[in-house]
Order: C-alpha cells, then structure tokens, then sequence
C-alpha cells in the first residue's frame, strides 16, 4: 500500500505533467499544502461503500447534516 502523501504526490504530478497544469495555480498550491501536512507514514484504507465521488459526498453532507440536528 502506497502512503497518502505519495499518493497525493502522484496526483500533483499527474495534473501538472500529463494533464498540464501549472503549478502556479491557486489548487496546486492548496495542494502541496496539503501533501506538506499529510503525516509521512499515513495509510488510508481503499475501503468505501460509495462508487463515485458524488455518493460519497451526498453521505457526507447526510452525516453533518444529522449531527446539527
């Protein structure tokens, strides 16, 4: 299993060389954040119920949703 930080990683360098985009870009920069504060050794589990980012949303958005309530 990869790290989270290198798999954010692949992905910086994925949208920077394969798809183009700039590291300038204000994402790429919220990014690296990101990968900076990401813990070395951090591994999460590729386990989810949800098929696309879109159901995995909406059941986040049910979750806060329910707590306030």
């Amino acid at each position: 299993m990869t790290t989270d930080r290198n798999f954010l990683i692949w992905i910086h360098q994925r949208l920077e060389h394969i798809h183009g985009e700039s590291p300038l870009y204000d994402y790429m920069h919220k990014l690296r954040a990101i990968i900076r504060n990401t813990p070395k050794n951090k591994e999460t589990p590729n386990i989810l119920s949800e098929n696309t980012l879109e159901e995995m949303v909406k059941k986040l958005e049910d979750n806060e949703t329910s707590k306030t309530l």
